[in-house]
């Protein structure tokens, strides 16, 4: 048995060696615009790409170009389109679904009451499903079981995760306000925030969209509960540690360490250069870098520790889903290319192109030598046993949630309401949606 694994592993670093001359951008996206079809027999099945844009689209073309490549007798076609609850209702009225889409969950819980999902506990359980010990190698257990929408059965497998918590910052603005280390904790962050800010009036320490997800981490990381209880259908957030929290970021609003941005407008302050840090998600790299520009050396630096020293993430991103449609092979077929998308070195693939966090300890081993060359990507991946997910068995109403709950947050942020109103109403109104007393 440990020959058989020592072989894997060799025959996955081989594989992950290969990787960087698969997918060179120019020579893949010529080939997936010509899909390889080898076989007159293959099984067509259709995907709909749920990155319908810039780099991750190319990917997910170079993708599917590899899979039609190594599996003869099967054919994928796409279609870039998002997997959005909207949209497939209506394929599924007018018989154009396709075959293998990548929703959301919250989009996955209602097409699983809407019926269109299939079951994947069959395929699971089969000649080509996956042992306990494959699920264990293919996936960390926080990944696997954020996509348990069902009990009993299983509709959705993970695909990406995007790490919601990670610092980038303006190396050469660091710099010039005296500093010469990355922050690593919270109190650092503050620290260099108000160094930058105290340039002169055209600069800000940070440039920050109010997230309530990365809040959630920030007040984990100070000692704060989330959670009532394991089950997560109530939130517990009026204690210290949230107070903590939404304090720290009062105070660097109040101090105009923090600008508050909308939507992606932090990107363009940070373009000019005049913007010390940002409180990003792993996969908002690509982006900030072209807003950077070429102007400023841009780095990154972890997710920072609070004062329990422990540094948490927030995880999450698209899964697969194979929806009822065609015949017994097309559902098949579908397994095999979902399965085969989960794969730790097509993960591993995806994450170098997207800078999304690995599945699995396997592609985090895969991603290693990448990482060790590349620190600035290699900085958004954390301690997985401090990954914090979306309740799997109620995101609907989570999603509800956290929209409710923004009003107050932004009020604390802002000084409209004290700190501790502002928690207590974010509790309050929280726990109304996640209830199913309030809808949204």
């Amino acid at each position: 048995m440990k020959s058989f694994w020592r072989k894997r592993l060799s025959m996955l670093g081989v594989l992950s060696l290969s990787l960087t001359a698969i997918f060179d951008a120019t020579q893949v996206y010529a080939q997936a615009r010509q899909p390889h079809r080898t076989s007159s027999q293959a099984i067509d099945i259709t995907f709909w790409n749920g990155h319908p844009s810039g780099a991750l689209k190319k990917q997910m073309h170079a993708e599917i170009a590899w899979f039609n490549d190594t599996h003869p007798n099967i054919h994928v076609s796409y279609i870039d389109k998002y997997t959005d609850v909207q949209s497939i209702t209506a394929a599924m009225i007018a018989g154009t679904a396709p075959n293998v889409g990548m929703p959301h969950l919250d989009a996955a819980q209602q097409f699983v009451k809407n019926g269109y999902l299939l079951n994947l506990t069959p395929y699971l359980n089969g000649s080509n499903g996956f042992t306990k010990r494959q699920i264990a190698q293919d996936f960390y257990p926080s990944v696997w079981n954020g996509r348990s929408i069902s009990s009993g059965a299983r509709y959705i497998l993970p695909y990406e995760e995007n790490g919601q918590m990670v610092i980038f910052y303006n190396a050469d603005l660091l710099k010039k306000a005296g500093i010469s280390t990355a922050p690593r904790t919270w109190a650092q962050v503050e620290q260099d925030a108000k160094a930058v800010s105290a340039l002169g009036s055209q600069y800000h320490g940070i440039a920050w969209t109010p997230s309530l997800t990365q809040y959630l981490v920030m007040t984990a990381d100070m000692g704060g509960k989330i959670w009532s209880s394991p089950n997560r259908t109530q939130f517990a957030l009026d204690n210290a540690g949230a107070i903590a929290a939404l304090t720290m970021l009062r105070d660097m609003v109040a101090n105009n360490d923090m600008i508050l941005t909308q939507n992606y407008d932090y990107q363009l302050d940070y373009g000019t250069g005049n913007v010390g840090l940002l409180i990003e998600a792993s996969a908002g790299w690509t982006y900030d870098l072209k807003s950077a520009g070429g102007k400023f050396v841009m780095k990154a630096t972890p997710a920072p520790a609070g004062p329990t020293g422990k540094a948490f993430n927030y995880v999450n991103g698209d899964s697969l889903a194979i929806f009822k449609t065609g015949t017994k092979a097309q559902q098949d077929a579908a397994w095999t290319f979902a399965k085969w998308l989960t794969s730790p070195v097509v993960n591993a693939a995806w994450d170098k192109a997207a800078n999304y966090l690995p599945t699995s300890a396997m592609a985090a081993k895969i991603l290693t030598p990448y990482y060790k060359a590349n620190p600035n990507q290699g900085a958004a991946f954390s301690n997985p046993k401090l990954w914090m997910t979306d309740p799997s068995a109620n995101a609907t109403e989570f999603y509800a949630a956290e929209n409710a709950m923004n009003n107050d947050f932004l009020r604390g942020l802002n000084g409209q309401e004290t700190v501790q109103q502002a928690v207590t109403n974010m509790n309050t109104v929280g726990n109304e949606y996640l209830s199913g007393k309030l809808r949204g």
